[in-house]
C-alpha cells in the first residue's frame, strides 16, 4: 500500500503528461465511507484563482518525492470541471444555512402595545435561536451533500473517546491506491507527549460542525494502548496489519 498525508498533500502540483495544471487546495471526503470523492484543486493565478473538482479516478501517479500529481485531463478540461462552489462540503453548507437562518429569524419583529411594532424580547430570542437551530438541522438532513466534508475543515477538530478528550485531530492518511482515508492522525502532545497516536476512521460515532468535535466509539485506555507509531510518513503495512490485530476490524478498506 501507498500512503501519503493530508498535510503533505494539499501543497502538491497538479499536472498533465504535458504541462502544470494547478495544485491541490483541500480534499473532499465522504464520512460514511471514507472515501476521496473529490480533489479540490486551484487553478490559474492569485490574481484570478478559480477552484475546482477534480475526480480521484483521473489520478495516473502520485509522486512524494517531487511533491505532484500527474492526472489524465488536460488543462483545459480542469478548468471547465465543476466548480468548488457547486459542491460545498457540510460545514459550508451548514454556515451558509446558519448565516441565513439565524439573520431571517433575528429581524422578526412582533406587534406590541397599540399595534406598534417592536423588536424581539430576550424570551421571544431564545425561542427564535432554538427554533433557528431546529430548522438548520432540518435543512442538513435534506441536504444531498451531507456526508461531503472538507479535510482542512476537519483539521483540529477535537477528538473525544466515550469517557475523555482525547485532543485535536492533527492529520489524515490517505492512501493513493484506493483512495481512502485510512487512518486519523491525533495531536496528543498534552496527554501522550512523544508519540503519534491514529485511529480509524471506523471509530468515529459522529462528527458535530457546531462544536468542530469527532466523538468516537472507544475509550482512551484502549486509544493509550494501542502499537506505537514511530513517524506518520513512514507508514507501512505491518503497523497497519498490528493496528488491526489490536482493535480488532480491518483498517483498510
Amino acid at each position: 500500500m501507498t500512503y501519503c498525508i493530508f498535510s503533505d498533500l494539499r501543497h502538491y502540483e497538479v499536472s498533465s503528461s504535458t504541462e502544470n495544471i494547478g495544485r491541490i487546495h483541500d480534499v473532499y471526503l465522504d464520512d460514511q465511507s471514507w472515501k476521496v470523492r473529490w480533489f479540490v484543486v486551484e487553478t490559474g493565478h492569485w490574481f484570478s484563482s478559480n477552484k475546482v473538482l477534480l475526480d480521484p479516478r483521473k489520478v495516473l501517479e502520485v509522486s512524494p518525492e517531487t511533491r505532484n500529481i500527474t492526472v489524465s485531463a488536460s488543462k483545459e478540461s480542469i478548468q471547465n470541471a465543476p466548480s468548488a462552489e457547486q459542491h460545498p462540503p457540510v460545514s459550508d453548507q451548514n454556515e451558509q444555512k446558519y448565516n441565513y437562518i439565524v439573520t431571517n429569524h433575528d429581524t422578526l419583529l412582533f406587534t406590541g402595545y397599540a399595534g406598534a411594532m417592536m423588536p424581539p424580547t430576550l424570551v421571544e430570542r431564545a425561542q427564535t435561536a432554538t427554533s433557528a437551530e431546529q430548522e438548520l438541522q432540518d435543512s442538513v438532513r435534506q441536504s444531498s451533500d451531507r456526508h461531503l466534508r472538507s479535510a482542512s475543515e476537519l483539521d483540529g477538530y477535537t477528538v473525544s473517546a466515550i469517557d475523555d478528550t482525547l485532543g485535536p485531530l492533527s492529520d489524515l492518511v490517505i492512501n493513493s491506491e484506493s483512495w481512502t482515508i485510512d487512518l486519523l492522525a491525533l495531536d496528543t502532545s498534552k496527554w501522550l507527549p512523544g508519540r503519534t497516536v491514529v485511529i480509524s476512521p471506523q471509530s468515529v460515532d459522529k462528527i458535530s460542525w457546531d462544536e468542530r468535535k469527532l466523538m468516537v466509539k472507544m475509550d482512551k485506555e484502549t486509544i493509550e494502548q494501542s502499537p506505537e507509531l514511530g513517524d506518520l510518513k513512514s507508514i507501512e503495512t505491518s503497523y497497519i496489519s498490528r493496528l488491526n490485530e489490536f482493535y480488532r476490524y480491518p483498517m483498510v478498506y
